[in-house]
């Protein structure tokens, strides 16, 4: 039997550089450190999430190279996934979310054609396996739930995944995700984007 995937949302899976990853954080030990920069760069009345930290980063920052990561990754899943040449990208907004115990972002969507979202610090207990079912992970949530309910999905609707330092994913705008509290100290960090493609 052949079996197809007619229909639904993919998600790209990529890696950041290890120059990428410590770029940002630079960025984000400078930002935390300074309560001048902190008010300036603050982003947290723009995001859903309960956060104790949320800022954006400025043009400066993305035009040392993360930019240009950020638009190849644009590119690549546009080609894998459609098979499609992108013309124009517009990066709308980048932010960087510092999350630590307690912290969590309620199920929510972006704005723009495609977001992503790429992990720069994780914490001992999320990763060695210390924390308790979902805490600290990120879950996509798409489509609809087989009914009745005691029968076996048919409808995969929901994709959960361990965040690990220099993963990128690379997403639909529309796609619904989630990213639940942990429990360990130590901070969850991480650096999101939206943008517009002309395909």
């Amino acid at each position: 039997m052949k079996v197809i995937k007619p229909f639904g949302p993919t998600i790209g899976i990529t890696k950041l550089t290890k120059t990428t990853v410590t770029k940002l954080n630079r960025f984000s030990e400078k930002v935390v450190s300074n309560s001048g920069l902190t008010k300036k760069y603050d982003f947290d009345s723009q995001l859903i999430g309960s956060m104790k930290q949320q800022f954006r980063v400025p043009q400066k920052v993305l035009k040392s190279g993360i930019e240009n990561v950020i638009k190849k990754s644009i590119k690549d899943y546009y080609k894998q996934t459609l098979d499609i040449k992108v013309k124009k990208i517009r990066i709308d907004k980048v932010w960087i979310v510092s999350q630590y115990a307690g912290d969590f972002n309620p199920p929510h969507l972006h704005r723009g054609n495609i977001s992503g979202v790429g992990y720069l610090k994780i914490p001992f207990s999320i990763k060695n396996n210390k924390e308790k079912d979902l805490a600290g992970l990120i879950s996509f949530f798409d489509g609809r739930v087989s009914l009745p309910r005691n029968s076996p999905p048919l409808v995969k609707h929901r994709e959960t995944f361990k965040p690990k330092v220099g993963d990128f994913y690379i997403f639909p705008a529309f796609l619904m995700h989630e990213v639940h509290p942990f429990r360990g100290e130590g901070e969850r960090r991480c650096f999101s984007f939206n943008a517009f493609v002309d395909a």
